[in-house]
């Protein structure tokens, strides 16, 4: 749409301005812009700020984030932003200049990425778009990128600044896009908010091509959770050193399973850190005791009380370096569920103390993913406490529920049969 028909538009729909006053507001965004803008690109940022482009355009079903799926030409839809991403410029593959621009928008169902090119990327940027702005995406296209779907403005695409239906939809907060620790279950894509409680010193290792990375991990603390958020290389000497009761959000970071089946959150190459405040306290801090049943969704390390329901036998392994390894495994319960604890080569021996009923504290223990349930094991940190009398907790009181072995029924977890034994063991 050429500047002079959209001026046609804006005066059509703005009968109070004249001509010469919205030329004049077109060269004022140039001019704010540094020339930056071309007439035509400030004649829609214009139109956009007097809330004139998209108002004749005809809504039909009013178009959810959720519903966005690869390979759809024109989609139209009304957003709030969450985060606006530096600006790019790159070289073409025939030498040309060319810019990008990404957005990160939401609504009540989801959130999704809306790329910018080139004029429409200093459009973004002239008008000064940030959180928590409403605007609509006009006439945009989808794709899907590192197996998300991505939202492409094209030629025929449009940024509305405050659309009139603004006032009509009800749109979440900035703040409900983020997610605290205490919220995050699974692995994939999120934003995540929290309050940076420890970190651990940066360490160098070799990659298979033969250069040299950098990692290092911050402890976020918030929602009465905890999860690790690893950085790598540059960001280690960017954010590595925050200290401790600094308020973080994480724009776009990817959660997946460490080795020992914890949950972490990765900082990767379009993941923004941004600080929030200092020297504050999590809202809702972790307890310093996890109830074993809450140790499924507080993975990482934890603090647990049990009783001694079952003691097992040391046993001898080797290593995949041939060295000779113990282990023994032990079941704590108390009121909420039961958890295997297994203890490791010199800690094996401490079972020969041990007698069911016994009150035992695993301090620093970290979560793993056993044969169907989460398992605790001490780790070099942890420590294990037998009858402890000097640490402030609460012996938990547990009532030892039978289950029939005609009640038994596939998933059931934590369950304790009694019964005649009718055959040998099986070994």
């Amino acid at each position: 749409m050429a500047t002079q028909e959209i001026v046609k538009k804006i005066l059509s729909l703005k009968p109070d301005l004249t001509e010469e006053a919205v030329y004049e507001m077109i060269q004022e965004e140039r001019t704010r812009a540094a020339g930056l803008l071309t007439e035509e690109a400030a004649a829609h940022l214009v139109a956009s700020k007097l809330g004139v482009q998209g108002r004749d355009e005809r809504v039909r079903a009013r178009l959810r984030i959720a519903d966005l799926t690869p390979g759809l030409s024109d989609v139209s839809f009304t957003a709030r932003v969450i985060h606006v991403f530096p600006g790019r410029v790159f070289e073409r593959g025939d030498g040309r200049k060319g810019k990008v621009l990404r957005v990160l928008m939401g609504d009540s169902s989801g959130s999704v990425v809306v790329v910018f090119w080139d004029e429409k990327a200093d459009h973004v940027e002239a008008a000064q778009l940030g959180p928590g702005k409403v605007v609509r995406v006009v006439h945009g296209y989808t794709r899907e990128r590192r197996g998300s779907v991505e939202v492409n403005e094209g030629g025929r695409g449009n940024l509305v600044l405050e659309p009139l239906e603004a006032s009509t939809i009800e749109l979440p907060d900035v703040g409900a896009f983020f997610k605290s620790p205490g919220e995050v279950y699974s692995e994939g894509p999120t934003n995540l908010e929290g309050v940076v409680v420890d970190s651990y010193p940066p360490s160098s290792f070799v990659r298979s091509d033969g250069s040299e990375g950098k990692v290092s991990r911050l402890v976020l603390e918030e929602g009465g959770g905890r999860i690790n958020l690893v950085l790598w290389d540059d960001n280690v000497d960017r954010f590595g050193q925050l200290e401790r009761g600094t308020r973080i959000r994480v724009v776009q970071c990817n959660v997946r399973l460490n080795n020992r089946g914890v949950l972490e959150a990765h900082v990767g190459w379009a993941t923004q850190i941004l600080v929030v405040d200092r020297g504050v306290k999590p809202v809702e801090p972790l307890p310093y005791w996890t109830k074993i049943g809450d140790l499924e969704r507080r993975r990482g390390r934890v603090n647990v009380v049990g009783l001694v329901a079952n003691i097992g036998e040391v046993r001898e392994f080797t290593r995949g370096d041939g060295s000779t390894g113990r282990v023994a495994n032990i079941l704590l319960e108390d009121e909420t569920g039961v958890v295997r604890v297994s203890l490791w080569d010199e800690d094996a021996d401490l079972v020969g103390q041990l007698r069911e009923g016994m009150t035992v504290v695993v301090e620093n223990g970290y979560t793993r993913d056993g044969l169907g349930s989460v398992e605790l094991s001490l780790g070099r940190d942890g420590r294990f406490h037998i009858e402890p009398e000097d640490l402030e907790m609460e012996v938990p009181e547990v009532e030892r529920r039978i289950t029939e072995i005609i009640d038994l029924r596939e998933g059931m977890r934590n369950v304790t049969i009694r019964g005649q034994l009718l055959d040998d063991p099986v070994r």
